[in-house]
């Protein structure tokens, strides 16, 4: 938490403590009369005195302990219920979470003050403004926590956690909540804000505590005809109102989260010259470490200048640098960035006309279709041009689309008219190859500047020139003894660990009445076009998406769809989306180590050493363990995920795309790693795009695109597996693991 929160925040802290002992210390009685009413300042009453002629100064230290105390109590009880119940309704759905939802729209819409007022008749007021808050304030919670819990449900890290065999609470709790405490907290903040507000409005309209008690509020409707004696007995009390309410405000604000805000780039030499000029950016973290030490790059109209480098090296951060959108807590301290030879512009007009965008994460509206994502005149055709069909995607929203589709939905977004820069981060992330050739085909058609990150040969091949970020590294060792040659493929007589037959899931449009067989020790891979339903078959194989069809058997057993009903530990979950993958409140180390001490008991001291032992066999360094998902590459936080799946040592691990955030040498040590585990037994089932992955399978499952005409001379009879018949991979050595005629 920023500093900038702290210090409001102990400030307001250090208020509450010291007003019930400020008026003593200060040597004023707050209920002794020492000099005529509304006296004004002098020596020893530096404030004067109030309509009985006590010591103003003395009765607003001392009035202050009741109305924020009660306003504090107020809004921990409202955010607490509120939570409470939003988690609830987030997490279950259903008529009953639906019904809890209603009757909070219709308290929602009940006046607070009417509502205080009638119960201050029969309560005490603090105990009305309790009541107040907690029936007007809790169901805004209930509402807000309940919409961000229903979104974090499907987030990577919460799946994870269910089929790492955690229960819904402890996930709430330990996934969930934490990954909110930020909006909580605001909440708790704006809800202080509307308590004290209350229990001033009852106070002035004498609900408050009775006289002689010192009340702001109450010498604010006292002292009001002294206004024009002696200003300071209602100045007093209304500005101590004012600084501690200001206070939360400020509080829930800083709390809230923020977007990425416009940082200043150091104004460096920019030469002359047209389009995108960067020299020399230097970019530190918080604890002073060299982030990026920036190569220099010019790109011109027409050009598309291509930025490369391993994961982690800082090429996302270059991206961010040259935008001046730099994340909290990095800082550019050299370096200079210019367009058309000048300081490159920071306004957001200059952005909306010039600029195109297509980040790590697509960042797709949640509540808008595909075509409403676009602003253009003819979305369809946008739509089209990424080599999507309007018909099939353009009325989904982002929780519809496959991880493909929604990428190119935002590059279309990028592309929308035409921008004269367009910057790209991994756009063929997670694309078939047919549709990585539809994105290397727009590229090549542009006009103006194009800057794009890329692990992918293809984009690379299509740039004018190639820019590396970071010193080339050496590809990291997977731990224990490396695989011996293409590996032991497994025994066909194996009885299946993982045995999924005439599996249909509740996504229309996915792949239906698939067979999926995984042996012990063997790797089968899931391929087919984007949108095809590889992630929705993954993820009802992890028992996290409904199925209306099928069998599973896992270990030789007859296993439930259900995640809840299942064994915990003998599946493992990895993924498509690194952004999602981790818990924004946990370090990658506590990420790593839960499932060692939830599965498995150890110790944790224990649990520790064997998470950094881990996240090294993924090629992570130590200091990784310490660090939060914002401060890891899309590549550190994908390979992170896989150390996670590791620690639950599990019968079969399932992996979506876990190659697609990867350079090609980090990809090939990865791969190394699950071969060393496939060797003692561990069995593999992965969605891919990726040649690297497909070519080291025993099995592959090829599923058809149900968007579009499936190719046989004649229509295809109802129930067909909807599998792809081509044949698997084979290598043209002796031992390849891809065994003929293996085939779904």
């Amino acid at each position: 938490m920023r500093r900038s929160v702290l210090l409001p925040g102990g400030l307001l802290l250090g208020l509450l403590v010291a007003l019930p002992v400020a008026g003593p210390l200060a040597g004023g009685d707050p209920l002794r009369v020492v000099a005529a009413p509304w006296s004004p300042p002098r020596p020893g009453l530096p404030w004067g005195a109030d309509v009985l002629g006590r010591d103003v100064l003395a009765r607003v230290l001392a009035g202050g302990t009741g109305p924020v105390t009660t306003a504090m109590a107020a809004a921990l009880l409202a955010t607490a219920i509120g939570t409470a119940g939003g988690l609830w309704v987030g997490w279950t759905g259903g008529r009953r979470a639906r019904a809890v939802t209603a009757l909070s729209d219709l308290l929602v819409a009940v006046p607070l003050l009417l509502l205080v007022l009638v119960a201050a008749v029969t309560l005490p007021g603090p105990a009305a403004v309790v009541v107040g808050t907690v029936v007007g304030g809790a169901p805004l919670t209930v509402r807000v926590v309940a919409d961000a819990t229903a979104r974090a449900r499907t987030a990577g890290h919460v799946e994870a956690a269910l089929v790492h065999g955690e229960r819904p609470v402890a996930v709430l709790l330990r996934e969930v909540l934490p990954a909110h405490a930020p909006l909580v907290a605001a909440d708790l903040a704006g809800r202080a804000v509307l308590a004290l507000q209350l229990a001033a409005a009852t106070s002035v309209l004498g609900f408050g505590p009775p006289p002689p008690a010192p009340d702001w509020a109450v010498m604010l409707r006292e002292n009001l005809p002294g206004l024009t004696v002696n200003p300071a007995a209602v100045l007093a009390p209304a500005v101590a109102l004012g600084a501690v309410a200001t206070v939360l405000a400020v509080v829930s604000l800083r709390l809230v989260p923020a977007r990425t805000g416009t940082t200043r780039v150091p104004g460096g030499p920019v030469p002359p010259g047209p389009g995108l000029t960067v020299r020399g950016l230097r970019v530190l973290d918080p604890d002073g470490r060299v982030v990026l030490d920036g190569p220099d790059l010019d790109a011109h109209p027409g050009e598309v200048v291509a930025v490369v480098g391993s994961s982690g090296s800082g090429k996302t951060t270059l991206l961010h640098a040259v935008l001046g959108t730099l994340p909290g807590g990095l800082r550019a301290v050299s370096g200079g960035v210019g367009w058309d030879g000048a300081p490159l512009p920071r306004g957001r007009r200059w952005r909306r006309r010039t600029l195109g965008l297509l980040g790590q994460d697509p960042a797709l509206h949640p509540l808008r279709d595909a075509r409403a994502q676009l602003p253009v005149p003819d979305p369809d055709a946008a739509l089209r041009a990424v080599g999507l069909d309007p018909a099939a995607v353009g009325g989904l929203r982002p929780d519809r689309l496959s991880g493909g589709q929604a990428r190119r939905v935002a590059l279309a977004r990028a592309l929308a008219g035409d921008p004269a820069l367009l910057v790209l981060d991994e756009p063929t992330a997670g694309l078939d190859p047919a549709a990585t050739a539809v994105v290397v085909g727009l590229l090549r058609a542009r006009g103006g500047v194009t800057l794009v990150v890329t692990h992918d040969p293809a984009v690379a091949a299509v740039a004018d020139r190639v820019v590396r970020v970071g010193a080339p590294a050496p590809p990291p060792a997977p731990a224990g003894p490396p695989p011996s040659g293409a590996g032991t493929p497994p025994s066909p007589a194996a009885v299946p660990v993982l045995d999924a037959r005439h599996v249909t899931t509740a996504v229309p449009g996915a792949a239906a009445d698939v067979d999926v067989p995984v042996r012990p020790g063997g790797l089968t891979v899931v391929t087919g076009p984007s949108g095809c339903g590889k992630t929705t078959l993954l993820r009802a194989l992890a028992g996290v998406r409904p199925v209306t069809g099928g069998t599973l058997a896992l270990a030789g057993a007859a296993t439930p769809w259900p995640v809840g009903d299942r064994t915990p530990g003998v599946v493992a979950l990895v993924g498509q989306h690194p952004v999602h993958e981790l818990n924004p409140a946990r370090t990658a180390g506590a990420a790593v180590a839960r499932p060692l001490r939830r599965l498995h008991g150890l110790p944790a001291a224990v649990a520790r050493a064997e998470a950094v032992r881990l996240l090294g066999a993924v090629g992570l360094p130590p200091d990784v363990a310490g660090r939060r998902p914002a401060a890891l590459s899309g590549g550190q936080r994908q390979r992170v995920a896989l150390a996670r799946a590791l620690a639950v040592r599990p019968a079969v691990l399932l992996a979506d795309e876990p190659t697609s955030a990867l350079d090609a040498a980090t990809t090939a040590a990865v791969l190394d790693l699950l071969d060393a585990a496939r060797a003692d037994g561990l069995a593999v089932l992965a969605t891919t795009h990726d040649r690297a992955l497909v070519e080291r399978a025993d099995h592959v499952v090829d599923l058809v695109d149900l968007t579009a005409p499936v190719p046989t001379p004649s229509p295809r009879p109802r129930g067909t597996p909807r599998c792809a018949p081509n044949p698997p991979p084979t290598r043209p050595t002796p031992g390849s693991r891809a065994s003929p005629g293996a085939r779904t």
